[in-house]
Order: C-alpha cells, then structure tokens, then sequence
C-alpha cells in the first residue's frame, strides 16, 4: 500500500503532522485510495454518460450540444488530474499540468454559464422540449459560443504563464501540481471562476422564479405538469452542476489562501467525485435509467400476469413450434 498509493502521491501532503519513519501516515493512504479509485470510476461514468446521452437525448439544439461539451470537458480535466495524482518530480512537467487544469476548469465553467443561460432563455417557451434552429443558425451560434468558451480560458492561461516566467514567485509545487502560484491562482482562476459560478448561480435563481410563474399562468392541469417535469429536470441539471462546481472551488480557494488540510482533502474528493456527479446528472437529465426501468417493470409484469392466468390462449404455444 505504500509503495502503490502513497509514496509515488506527489500530491498529498502529510495529513497528520506526523512524520512516520517506516510507513505512510494511514490518513494519508486511505485519502489517497478514495481519490484513485474514485476518479477511475468517474472516468467511467462520464464515457457512459457522454454514450447514453448521445443516444437518447436531442443534440439539435445548443443544450444537448453544449452538455455534451461539458462532459468532455470534465473527463479530460479528471484525466490530466489522475496523470498529477501519479507523482509529477519534474518542474516544467508540473507546471504543465497546474497550468492544463486551470485552462480547463476555466473552460468548464464557461460551458457551465452557457448552458445556464440557455436553460434560463428556454424557460421562456411553451414547449417542454428545447427549441430546434436550422443545421446553419447551430453551427454559426456553437461557433460563436466556443470561441468564447474555449478563447477566453486560453486567454486567461497565458497571460498567467506570461507573467509567472517575467516575473518568478515562490513556487506551489513542493505541495502539488494541481495549483499555480499562489498570486497567479488569485489573479487569473480564482476572480474569474467566483464571478462565473455567481453569474451561474444567479441565473439559475432567476429560472427558478421564472419557472414559478409560468407554470402559475398555465390553466391546463396535463399541459402544466408536464412542462413542470421538463422544466424541472433542466433547472435542476444546471443547479446540481452549479453546486458541485462551486463547492470545488471554494475548498480549492480556501487551501490556497490558508493552506488548511481539511481545504486540501476536501477540494481532492469532491474533483476526483465530480465526474461521478455530472455524469449521474447528465443521466437522469436524459431520462434512460426511467427508460430500462418503464422496460423491466413491463416486462416483470406481463410475466406475473402469464404465470396466474387460467387461459388456455396463453398457455399455448406462440409461435407454434414447427413440426417434422
């Protein structure tokens, strides 16, 4: 156990104050078991996810598209965080792999604000399923909003590497890779992440108000519920991801600020577990655990419906089977 989890952890820090001579802390290995195995399985969840929403949900409209984009986003943000996890000693390496996920966790929250929005703006529609545009009005508004949400991360990461290499400052990296310097992270991640998750979470404030009240000017009781289960699951998608996010961060923020360890085991369960959340999220958003479950109680039923029957219709062969 200590030569596979805890010896090659670059990452993790003493978590007891302790220094054991012979064998690693047991805080320390079992944290690090929890976050290996628990980005694996998030690894997993999100190809399955990015699978099975691929397949049962509508990717013509900038929704499906843009959820789509953001649960690649996370898995390869999840992936270079495992490659950190491994034990990173060369400094160019490490400062590769704080500066990838600073790029991504950026473009990951810019995916998240646009599908807030998109959620908010589709609040405003009757219909309980996301508008369908033309195949150009797509491209052209999906061209738009990726080179917002990929340009301005890329932006921010190499005004960041620019000033770190003009001007050297103490180096993060004898604890992580998961982290630039502690001045660059303030400047460059953490002002612009809290102004992108507030503008999340007062979005979707705003949809829940708005959902509130359309659904209070709705006179036809079918109509009504069934746009408040579609509506619902949407807002509902964007809050839960908004909140993990946020979450993240914050312990993130709070262990570079004050270097505490419960910020530190906090901010790498909730990223090695995020990938878990989204993909769950984007799941149930696309309704296909209902589908293979609706499929097993019809199918349990029409069985225990033929095995108390008395009909000799039934209990006939169907096909017959062929004679010789």
């Amino acid at each position: 156990m200590e030569t596979l989890y805890t010896s090659r952890l670059h990452g993790f820090p003493n978590l007891t104050g302790v220094h054991y001579a012979g064998s690693a802390a047991p805080e320390e290995g079992v944290l690090s078991l929890v976050v290996v195995l628990t980005t694996s399985v998030s690894l997993v969840a999100l190809v399955f996810a990015f699978i099975t929403y691929s397949l049962f949900s509508d990717l013509r409209n900038l929704m499906g598209t843009t959820l789509m984009t953001l649960l690649a986003t996370t898995f390869m943000a999840q992936l270079i965080y495992v490659v950190g996890v491994g034990g990173v000693h060369d400094p160019g390496m490490c400062l590769a792999i704080s500066h990838s996920l600073q790029f991504l966790h950026l473009c990951l929250l810019c995916w998240l604000l646009v599908l807030c929005k998109d959620t908010l703006a589709n609040l405003t529609t009757d219909s309980p399923v996301p508008a369908t545009m033309t195949r150009r009005q797509m491209c052209l508004k999906f061209a738009l909003v990726s080179l917002w949400a990929w340009g301005g991360p890329a932006v921010q990461v190499a005004l960041s590497y620019y000033t770190g290499s003009r001007h050297p400052l103490p180096s993060m990296f004898k604890t992580n890779c998961w982290f630039i310097e502690k001045k660059l992270y303030l400047l460059f991640y953490g002002f612009p992440a809290m102004v992108l998750l507030c503008t999340c979470a007062c979005l979707m404030v705003r949809a829940r108000v708005r959902l509130t009240y359309s659904l209070s000017l709705e006179t036809r009781p079918k109509h009504r519920a069934k746009l408040s289960k579609a509506k619902k699951i949407q807002v509902g998608l964007c809050s839960k991801l908004t909140f993990t996010l946020l979450t993240m961060d914050i312990c993130g923020l709070a262990f570079v600020l004050t270097g505490h360890n419960v910020a530190w085991i906090g901010y790498n369960v909730i990223h090695s577990v995020q990938g878990l959340v989204m993909a769950l999220c984007a799941t149930c958003h696309s309704q296909v655990l209902s589908v293979y479950t609706r499929r097993h109680r019809r199918r349990r039923s029409s069985t225990r419906l033929l095995s108390k029957t008395s009909s000799l219709e039934n209990l006939d062969w169907s096909p017959l089977p062929s004679t010789v």
